[in-house]
């Protein structure tokens, strides 16, 4: 028991000196050795999606492939994920190639480099834990007086236990004449905590505006639970179900609420082998619960491909469904396809 308690005080320690460590200037003294030999001395940032961030003083921020790196060193204290979800806190020590040794409490735990999916160093800034991506298109057509600006913004506060998300999607159309408009877009801003070592807890809160469906305003919140299914670095596959409730503002009908249940599903694949490539596609599907025989669907898949350090051209497919709009006589599908560009940070 003493032994225990002596380890977790071990821990608290590490994790109370790490970001005083952190405030000061301290030299960068972490070492990523490549396979090919190369010592380089720098500060990990990150390790995320495959990829290993690797800040230098001589020829700046590096972006390693995980699949290039014989073994890490760094004195510092890092927060460590598997792919099976395990978590171990520690410094980085002198390990074998293609190992990693994580040196905290106890004995080290040594890792084979494929197992590890996150790196994150204990004390590390708020804004420095931020990702993100925007991207914008418009297009206009002179013979049908039609114009059309389309942008999509996404920023992810990652940490290997929870992450912070916050999604906007904006598509505006206009026409010369003044005859119509046919405006779409949405905002969420969702939480996800990886409870356990496989599973996590989700609430999310969502406003959106679909005119072409005859939906002026729906606010809606929910909860879900479900399985990390692969979290790889090369792929991340999640499935959910949850409870939503929301509040509809139709264009020509009154104001309703609703209780559905929610099924949901996300995945992700990624290489940065150049050009760098994702691929992201998120469903999301809602049968009624209060007005039984009413069914939505929300289905958003996007590749974004790299042109540039940091820009990208992006192809983006939305499919909004939903067979009892809240207005009678609208559509009840909204299918569209958007070509942009944009720079990632």
């Amino acid at each position: 028991m003493a032994r225990r308690a002596a380890s977790w005080a071990a821990v608290t320690l590490l994790v109370m000196v790490a970001p005083c460590a952190g405030v000061s200037a301290a030299p960068r003294t972490d070492i990523v050795v490549l396979i090919n030999g190369d010592h380089i001395t720098g500060e990990i940032v990150h390790l995320e999606r495959g990829q290993l961030e690797f800040k230098t003083d001589d020829i700046g921020t590096l972006q390693i492939e995980w699949d290039n790196v014989s073994r890490l060193e760094a004195a510092r204290v890092f927060e460590v994920t598997t792919t099976d979800g395990r978590r171990f806190l520690g410094i980085l020590a002198p390990a074998a190639h293609r190992t990693l040794a994580v040196a905290g409490p106890g004995d080290p735990v040594v890792l084979a480099l494929e197992e590890v999916t996150q790196i994150a160093p204990i004390g590390r800034s708020f804004w420095r834990r931020l990702d993100g991506s925007i991207d914008a298109g418009f297009n206009y057509t002179q013979s049908s007086g039609i114009a059309q600006l389309n942008i999509n913004s996404s920023t992810l506060y990652r940490r290997p236990r929870f992450e912070g998300r916050l999604d906007i999607s904006l598509s505006a159309t206009r026409q010369d004449n003044d005859e119509g408009r046919d405006d779409r877009g949405s905002l969420e801003l969702s939480y996800t905590r990886y409870r356990w070592t496989r599973w996590f807890v989700g609430a999310a809160g969502r406003f959106e505006t679909n005119e072409s469906l005859g939906v002026r305003l729906r606010s809606q919140v929910g909860l879900a639970v479900g399985p990390r299914i692969v979290n790889t670095n090369r792929a991340q596959l999640a499935a959910g179900l949850g409870l939503v409730v929301n509040e509809e503002r139709a264009v020509e009908a009154d104001s309703a609420r609703n209780v559905e249940a929610l099924l949901m599903l996300r995945a992700s694949y990624f290489t940065y082998d150049r050009p760098k490539t994702n691929l992201d596609l998120s469903l999301q599907y809602y049968p009624s619960l209060s007005n039984t025989g009413r069914h939505r669907l929300q289905l958003d898949a996007g590749a974004k491909r790299e042109v540039w350090k940091d820009f990208f051209v992006a192809l983006n497919l939305f499919d909004s469904f939903d067979n009892r709009p809240p207005s009678a006589g609208f559509d009840t599908n909204d299918v569209g396809i958007v070509v942009s560009l944009g720079w990632t940070y």
